[in-house]
């Protein structure tokens, strides 16, 4: 019971703990963004290190979070070359995030995402990327809000289904957990 306590204390904190900011890349994977989305290198760069930020992000959050569409093409781009992807996870969070599409887009876990990327600082040139959320929801303190919290995000900016979360359980239902 002792050691469940420590173990359990020892995610907890990891966490919380702020990484330093990403620098790993990779070359097939900027090269499959390029190719598959038709961007130049600039570009699939910045998408490449805005979608390293959310797996930070994902890797501390015990909620289910939705990234814009750029981030999410990245994302896949990366997953296809799995053994370098699996590598990374597990050298930076210790575990594997998972990537679950949840067939229909999750305006409050893009806003989640949207303010949890606000917070993290260190800009990639792409600030563009991060649409801001027209949703609100409960997390909301705009008083001037008449459409109750419901909607789209700006734009469209939610990736249409694509989330993780959840943390080492992963239970938020968004993601297979970590392993």
């Amino acid at each position: 019971m002792e050691r469940m306590a420590f173990l359990s204390k020892l995610l907890r904190g990891s966490r919380n703990e702020r990484l330093p900011p990403p620098s790993y890349s990779n070359d097939a994977v900027l090269a499959r963004i390029q190719e598959e989305e038709g961007v130049d290198r600039q570009t699939a760069r910045a998408w490449f290190g805005e979608m390293l930020i959310f797996l930070d992000l994902c890797a501390r959050s015990d909620k289910v979070l939705s990234p814009p569409p750029e981030v999410d093409k990245a994302w896949h781009a990366f997953l296809l070359h799995s053994r370098d992807y699996e590598a990374y996870c597990r050298e930076r969070f210790g575990k594997v995030i998972y990537h679950q599409p949840t067939g229909e887009a999750d305006p409050a876990a893009y806003k989640r995402a949207y303010d949890r990327r606000r917070k993290y600082g260190t800009q990639t040139g792409a600030p563009y990327i991060w649409g801001i959320p027209a949703y609100a929801g409960s997390e909301s303190n705009d008083p001037h809000r008449t459409d109750g919290g419901g909607g789209d995000t700006s734009g469209g900016r939610d990736s249409g289904g694509s989330s993780c979360g959840g943390g080492s359980s992963c239970g938020g239902g968004g993601c297979g957990g970590g392993s």
